[in-house]
């Protein structure tokens, strides 16, 4: 919608929030506040709230966030599908599928770019039946935007990794994403990428000379510490593990730097894109005020929905439109490859929900946030080492990344003692920036549009999806179980916000109308700046063998 000619501004009010409510830019109308214009000084500090997003904040585990040459070469990776291995024909708790990208055993080229495409938001256009991500296996959630990985604290729907160059290995290395491996980013950047890598990581440079008896063509580590040469169970006869000591910590250093570049280039695409964001319809609105005609006016009526009657905001709040945290919102667990509490107890030594395994929470897959707070809790790419038997500060963080309690901000008991159970079948808040681009939405990609996401809220989530797993009843008298949920409580663990919200069907129809405007423009497209193709690919080229 064209922008007016003519904008009458009007005199601002600070309200109790702290921040300036704008004015109306009609003439006929003295506030907002006015009965005429319908929006309140307090609605409309709350939407002024929502705008004008600031560069993310500084990643202090990666010295090389904001290094444009670390962010180019980062690019290059992030595009490049020689990184990945083999598809596996299995989904995220080891079950065979019938299919995925590739056949078993075949090479199944795809790069971070395949399910993160920065043209439609970072996020996944591509697998069918689209609800879940395909790689060389089938996921369990559908993956996440990219252009904006680096405002969050924690990535992944269920918070388990920590800084974006961690979560880039993690993926790197899954059976059922890219299924590559350390020894193979090592000879891929060996071969292709050396000069590049040595200027940008000069401290950390690549062996002057490789040796391909030295370093196997493949490997990463395997179930069981210590070398168990040929095992057939173990990655590639558990090469990386029967290397020498510096030679894995040699592989791990350039598999780490892999990590930081993506990293780098992440961080590029996010703060670009809060730089392109503010250009979005919503935030031109927001600049020069209600009836200034950037956005429609069913669009602007969704808009006060969004932070009154609808109670958006409790969750979609800051110019991120996500409070960054993890909610129950009453989402079934379901759909095509989205395992269940019940395929998990079929599968005891990949997923495992049973009472009283606290001590091993993150292998339950459904659970959300409290399967990621024990991904979280021993995450040692950040920490200490990533898999080898060696203990190198791989953070560039003062301390190494270590943290006292490295599940504060996805909520666990004040003492980090316990893990609080109210995490469980907990999922991240999305950013809703670009969420016309984003479907399926939910993190099980249960609802294919964002007409069916507002039914959802305005219904108060689907009856029985939070109660898979319970909370004891409290005793009266004595003390009794802690947490516990005191009898004919809503369910369990649904969080609070969630309740049936009376909106009418143009309401809803408003908001949706509403959350239409919130994509900014396209970033400019990519400049990968990928290597030639070669006949000689080093160890790349060696990629027949296990798909472990």
């Amino acid at each position: 919608m064209g922008r007016p000619e003519r904008l009458i501004a009007t005199a601002a009010t600070v309200v109790a929030a702290g921040l300036l409510a704008a004015g109306c830019h009609a003439a006929d109308k003295a506030f907002c506040s006015s009965a005429g214009c319908a929006w309140t000084d307090l609605d409309w500090a709350r939407v002024q709230s929502l705008s004008r997003l600031p560069a993310p904040p500084p990643d202090t585990s990666n010295n090389y966030y904001s290094v444009a040459e670390a962010a180019k070469l980062g690019e290059a990776f992030y595009f490049d599908t020689k990184f990945s291995g083999a598809s596996t024909l299995l989904d995220s708790i080891g079950r065979p599928v019938a299919s995925a990208r590739e056949p078993s055993g075949t090479q199944v080229n795809i790069s971070c770019a395949s399910c993160h495409d920065p043209s439609w938001a970072g996020t996944d256009d591509t697998s069918v039946p689209n609800t879940v991500s395909i790689g060389a296996g089938i996921y369990d959630v559908n993956a996440q935007q990219t252009l904006v990985a680096a405002f969050f604290p924690l990535l992944y729907w269920n918070g388990r990794s920590d800084s974006l160059w961690a979560q880039a290995l993690a993926v790197n290395e899954s059976n059922f994403s890219m299924n590559g491996t350390r020894l193979k980013t090592f000879w891929r950047i060996v071969s292709n990428y050396a000069d590049r890598y040595n200027r940008v990581f000069a401290d950390y440079p690549l062996p002057a000379s490789v040796d391909a008896n030295e370093f196997p063509p493949q490997g990463k580590p395997g179930a069981m510490e210590g070398c168990q040469a040929g095992l057939a169970t173990e990655p590639f006869g558990d090469a990386f593990d029967c290397l020498s000591g510096p030679d894995q910590i040699t592989v791990n250093r350039v598999f780490v730097n892999f990590g930081k570049a993506i990293a780098a280039y992440e961080y590029t695409l996010a703060t670009e894109y809060a730089l392109a964001s503010r250009d979005a319809p919503f935030d031109r609105f927001v600049r020069d005020g209600p009836g200034s005609g950037w956005i429609s006016p069913q669009a602007e009526n969704g808009a006060r929905l969004f932070v009154s009657k609808a109670s958006c905001i409790d969750c979609h709040n800051t110019p991120l439109l996500s409070d960054g945290r993890f909610h129950n919102i009453g989402v079934p667990q379901a759909g095509d490859h989205v395992p269940t509490v019940e395929d998990c107890a079929a599968t005891p030594s990949t997923c495992n929900c049973a009472p009283g395994t606290e001590k091993e929470m993150g292998t339950c897959f459904p659970s959300g946030a409290w399967g990621g707070a024990g991904k979280l809790a021993v995450n040692k790419f950040r920490r200490d080492n990533i898999g080898s038997a060696n203990n190198e500060p791989w953070s560039d963080a003062p301390d190494g990344g270590a943290e006292p309690c490295p599940t504060t901000q996805i909520a666990v008991a004040p003492n980090c003692a316990t893990e609080d159970p109210t995490l469980e079948g907990a999922w991240r808040t999305p950013s809703l920036r670009d969420v016309s681009l984003t479907a399926p939405y939910m993190h099980d990609g249960y609802y294919q549009t964002l007409t069916e996401v507002v039914q959802h809220y305005n219904m108060g989530g689907v009856a029985g999806a939070a109660d898979v797993f319970q909370l004891p009843l409290c005793e009266t008298g004595d003390a009794g179980p802690s947490p516990c949920m005191d009898a004919g409580a809503p369910a369990p663990h649904l969080a609070i916000q969630i309740k049936p919200l009376d909106l009418t069907d143009e309401e809803v129809t408003d908001l949706v109308a509403f959350l239409g405007t919130l994509s900014a423009p396209a970033l400019p497209p990519p400049d990968a700046g990928l290597p030639p193709p070669r006949s000689d690919d080093g160890g790349a080229a060696r990629d027949a063998g296990p798909s472990q």
